[in-house]
């Protein structure tokens, strides 16, 4: 790399251009083949970050280059590793550029909400825990610390899937680990200089199909007003079955004259274009004993509603140093501060898609509306006559509330290595991870005058610090057997305090918003989740043995023992009593291709085989909470009367006896390499066995507590992952590799304790649909106590008798569905899963000279989402499902009501309950038990039900059928696009550059298949808990386009 010659005009300009413009630039050209995710790479990045050749490891290891990460342009870079690792599934948030993303590896091994991975880099621990909405989605996700890295100082990612990879860090490993490496600067080059910069753009280009044939009513007719003209009726204007568009003037709800003609777009109208800048200065270069790298990350977003953005400006520095051939130093240093504001509602009523798909008709005009929501006269938002859609206080909500959150992370660490000998060498390292945060929430008055309002000011601060000592060996045993050993010894602390401080009653002085502006006194919380006073303590000893025969068999055996302050009682800094807890692993590898004289063709191949046992420990205090009285609460006795109950300050009852969750995983594997690597194959397969779930158990009030945890229960996964990778052609100036990825996971619930028949993993609807682990079944079974109920037909004394008819959807005296619960005590049933099927990809690399083409599509095929979005906007006759039956060219049946109407209805497709009597068309009594709706209606007893009846009653809030709104969730989505061009040398070494590449990126292009009905967003989940399946309103479809321009210099 040259020196840097800041004389030179283009590198003025460009320093200039850095600072000045709104683009995004990026640096340095880079050879590694970013088409290709390699299974199989000479050296990767294993646990502790121990770097091991591929070849002698006896389980599976993906490792992304930076390159992957950074190209994707996502503020979280976990989200980037969406669809190019085997046995990973990812779901971003809802929440905006920086909300948390989901990551599940080999699917869920914890009944608890967090099966998160853990995330290493360089040996510190970053918090990658759940956020998000509850039942009814109505929250906000500042995110986690994914969105505080800069991916533009990883080298690489590795993913660490099966327990035999990731039981080096014990206690925090049952959920995979995913191992960062940052970069480091090169000996002897200078002084070099990179410089990146690019600016993408977030494009609103799909949300669900509405329909934009008919406009608000009940009826297809209008109503008169006194002056003649057409109106709206009054009654029913917001649900989306009234008159057909025919574009005639109509006096809307508040009396202005409009035009009759849909607002296809009243949807988008609230959202606009997003945008990502981001810009890196980077300097690196060294000597010959010292290295060093410095890179400055500017990052500013906007997001697709209003008011929504993300700042972060990222320090990285790294440095390293040979004092003498014994004694090396290695030391980094991060600092990010970020500042993340209003994120964008998760779902339920604060999300603008929720608003329009629930609360508004077809010909709603959310340009003229959205201005409209605050009382000129009086201040406050609109209320009555004057907001006749409702939508006031979202939009007040959406345009004068604020949410800001911002944060200070500092990370750093340091790393000696001695070189005793030869075959000999120790590590000592330290590091820390601080965090502070400030989250505000100022919320306006409502009230005339802007009256009322609140103030919450929360300050959090967590504190880790880590210590760690290794020694490695070498050592030749016999002629052919090599051995290398590692011991290591380490300590993690970790705490966490939070001050809550919230105004009581409303502000003082409207639009002031000062703690002390409050009209009652404030109240105040504090949290010590991880204890604060008494931080969560982690003692480990560790050692690794790895035997290489004849570079032909590979066997490592390694052993973690943990101490757990969190399982310590009663004193969490004493770490003594039922604290320890062992982890070891056994691995092997036979690289068969050694051993026998194989074909030219075949290449390197191996068969794999793992046992590893990793674990999960718990929070501190849920072995001693230290419940004390705090009050009594009076409970209504069942007798009528009322009775007094103690209750204490914690509603969960701790464990003296609580142990860690205990993982056992085996795993098989076997490679394949063909024709000089152009055929490459690594099948691995895997049975996982998590026992000692930590339970959350209800037990009767007068214990003055809610809850008991427990150790009990038994999770199984089992599945298998493969990856293809092949070059299928290869010439001087065109090559082209491609990657296929499939994996398929199934997991069950083997057990969980006596006398628990179920376990409650979420909820959603309120309490309409719950995911729930039942032995026997899946992972997150979804049930719902209102489903269809399916007849079964008794005889005259109530006994269940067979009956061709029974299964069929059950109809009461109305012809509307019945709920489940509600007929012969069927209760919950089960109408979906949360798991996929399978989860596939596709990647390829096509390069021509110096043009590059990738091309990623990833695919989920099974399972289920719960759409609350489908359900209510069906209801509202806003979709485009409720089109069928409207007419009789779209199915529907045209009929006379009693008055004389002329109606068009629906033959619902069930049979009448037993017993059921109806009045037919003359007024006679009819029995229609048993039967059909379309034999009772071929009788000539009853007319079609008419069509909006049917939609409304099948979506209704108080009687709908939640089972309707279980949508198949499989897709197939064009996930990222990217073309390049790198500049000949020849071209700009007379301008001072040794690297020059421009690249147009698409991310989330479009989905090639969608099977969820009416285009719901399969992947905007309003949280990313374990047992969350519910879209609630939350995103519509964004897709992202970015322009990027990297050089070196």
């Amino acid at each position: 790399m040259n020196k840097l010659n800041v004389k030179t005009p283009f590198t003025m300009a460009v320093v200039c251009f850095l600072f000045s413009t709104t683009s995004y630039v990026k640096a340095q050209k880079t050879k590694s083949d970013s088409s290709k995710t390699k299974e199989i790479q000479e050296v990767v990045v294993t646990a502790l970050g121990i770097k091991r050749e591929q070849k002698k490891l006896g389980y599976s290891i993906t490792q992304v280059n930076s390159k992957d990460i950074t190209d994707a342009g996502v503020v979280n870079p976990m989200a980037a590793l969406q669809g190019k690792v085997p046995g990973v599934n990812i779901t971003a948030g809802a929440g905006g550029p920086q909300s948390s993303s989901r990551i599940l590896i080999r699917g869920n091994t914890s009944l608890g909400p967090n099966n998160q991975p853990l995330i290493v880099i360089d040996g510190i621990i970053v918090d990658n825990s759940i956020t998000g909405a509850g039942e009814w989605g109505e929250d906000y996700d500042f995110g986690n610390e994914m969105k505080n890295l800069n991916s533009e100082s990883f080298e690489s990612v590795s993913i660490l899937r099966g327990a035999a990879a990731s039981s080096l860090y014990g206690s925090r490993a049952a959920n995979g680990v995913i191992v960062i490496t940052t970069k480091k600067g090169k000996k002897g080059n200078g002084i070099g200089v990179r410089i990146s910069s690019s600016l993408t753009a977030e494009q609103v280009y799909a949300g669900p199909k509405f329909q934009n044939k008919y406009g608000g009513g009940l009826t297809p007719n209008f109503v008169k007003g006194t002056d003649g003209i057409n109106m709206l009726n009054p009654n029913t204007f917001f649900y989306s079955y009234g008159p057909v568009f025919d574009g005639s003037k109509v006096r809307d709800i508040d009396g202005r004259i409009i035009d009759w003609i849909p607002k296809p777009d009243n949807w988008k109208d609230l959202y606009q274009v997003g945008f990502n800048r981001n810009n890196l200065l980077e300097l690196s270069g060294g000597a010959d004993k010292s290295t060093y790298i410095f890179s400055y990350n500017n990052n500013y977003t906007e997001g697709i509603l209003p008011r929504n953005s993300f700042k972060k400006d990222a320090f990285y520095f790294r440095g390293t140093h040979e004092f003498s051939k014994y004694l090396q130093l290695d030391a980094s240093i991060n600092y990010t501060k970020t500042f993340s504001e209003n994120p964008l509602p998760q779902g339920g009523g604060a999300a603008p898609l929720y608003w329009i798909a629930y609360n508004v008709p077809r010909n709603f005009d959310m340009n003229y509306w959205k201005d409209r929501y605050i009382d000129p006269v009086n201040g406050g938002i609109l209320r009555g006559a004057a907001d006749p859609y409702g939508m006031a206080s979202s939009l007040f909500n959406l345009y004068q509330n604020t949410r800001t959150q911002a944060e200070n992370n500092y990370m750093g660490r340091m790393e000696l290595k001695s070189k005793a000998t030869d075959w000999l060498d120790f590590t000592f390292s330290a590091n820390f991870n601080n965090i502070y945060l400030l989250r505000e929430n100022k919320l306006r008055g409502t009230d005339p005058g802007f009256r009322g309002g609140s103030y919450v000011t929360a300050e959090a601060r967590k504190e880790q610090l880590n210590f760690k000592f290794m020694a490695n060996g070498r050592f030749k045993l016999m002629e052919g057997l090599d051995m290398s050993a590692t011991v290591g010894a380490e300590e993690w602390r970790s705490k966490y305090k939070e001050t809550i401080l919230r105004t009581k009653a409303g502000l003082k002085t409207p639009d002031v918003f000062e703690i002390t502006n409050s009209v009652d006194p404030i109240e105040v919380a504090f949290n010590y989740t991880d204890g604060y006073q008494s931080p969560k303590i982690i003692r480990s000893v560790y050692a690794l043995a790895n035997f290489n025969f004849k570079d032909q068999l590979f066997v490592d055996i390694t052993g973690r023992n943990d101490w757990s302050s969190a399982l310590a009682y009663p004193k969490l800094a004493n770490i003594t009593g039922k604290t320890s807890y062992f982890y070891p692993s056994f691995t092997a590898n036979w690289n068969f291709s050694q051993t026998f004289k194989l074909p030219e063709w075949w290449g390197h191949s191996s068969l794999r085989a793992a046992l590893a046992w990793t674990g999960k420990d718990t929070t501190p205090f849920n072995t001693s909470s230290g419940l004390f009285y705090r009050n009594s609460r009076t409970y209504q006795h069942p007798d009528g009367g009322f009775i007094s109950l103690p209750e204490f300050n914690n509603s969960t009852l701790a464990n003296l006896n609580l142990k860690n969750e205990l993982t056992r995983s085996i795993e098989l594997g076997l490679n394949l390499s063909f024709l000089k690597s152009r055929i490459d194959l690594d099948i691995s397969v895997y049975k996982n066995n998590t026992t000692n779930q930590v339970l959350e158990l209800p037990i009767p009030i007068e214990s003055g507590v809610q809850w008991q945890q427990i150790n009990a229960g038994n999770i199984e996964n089992k599945g298998v992952e493969i990856s293809l990778n092949t070059v299928p052609v290869k010439t001087e100036n065109f090559r082209w590799n491609s990657t296929i990825n499939f994996s398929k996971n199934k997991d069950k619930i083997v057990s969980l304790t006596p006398g628990v028949k179920e376990y409650i993993l979420e909820w959603a609807f309120g309490r309409d649909i719950r995911s729930v682990a039942i032995p026997g079944s899946e992972y997150g079974l979804l049930q719902t106590k209102y489903g269809f109920a399916r007849y079964q037909a008794l005889d005259d004394k109530g006994n269940k008798i067979d009956d061709s008819r029974n299964g069929m959807k059950v109809l009461n005296a109305s012809g509307q569905y019945i709920r489940s619960d509600s007929y012969q005590n069927q209760g919950y049933v089960n109408v979906g899963k949360m798991a996929p099927d399978f989860l596939a990809s596709f990647r390829n690399n096509f390069r021509y000279k110096n043009i590059s083409l990738n091309v990623l599509i990833d695919a989920r095929v099974g399972g289920n989402v719960i759409s609350a979005t489908y359900n209510y906007a069906s209801q509202l006759g806003v979709l485009q499902n409720t089109l069928k039956g409207r007419t009789p060219e779209t199915g529907g049946i045209a009929y006379t009501d009693g008055q004389g109407n002329k109606q068009v209805g629906i033959i619902p497709e069930g049979i009448f309950a037993q017993g059921t009597v109806i009045t037919d068309l003359s007024g006679t009594k009819r029995q229609v038990g048993g039967m059909t709706y379309q034999e009772v209606y071929n009788n000539g007893w009853i007319t079609p039900l008419r069509t909006d009846i049917y939609y409304r009653a099948l979506g209704s809030w108080g009687g709908g059928i939640r089972e309707q709104a279980v949508l198949k969730n499989t897709w197939v989505a064009l996930r990222q696009v990217s073309i390049s061009y790198d500049f000949p040398k020849k071209t700009i070494q007379d301008i001072g550059l040794q690297n020059l590449r421009v690249s147009l990126v698409g991310r989330n292009l479009f989905y090639i298949y969608n099977a969820l009905k009416d285009n719901m967003n399969p992947e905007g989940l309003y949280n990313n808990r374990s047992g969350s399946a519910v879209e609630y309103g939350g995103i519509p479809f964004t897709r992202y386009i970015g322009f990027h321009l990297d050089f070196a210099f």
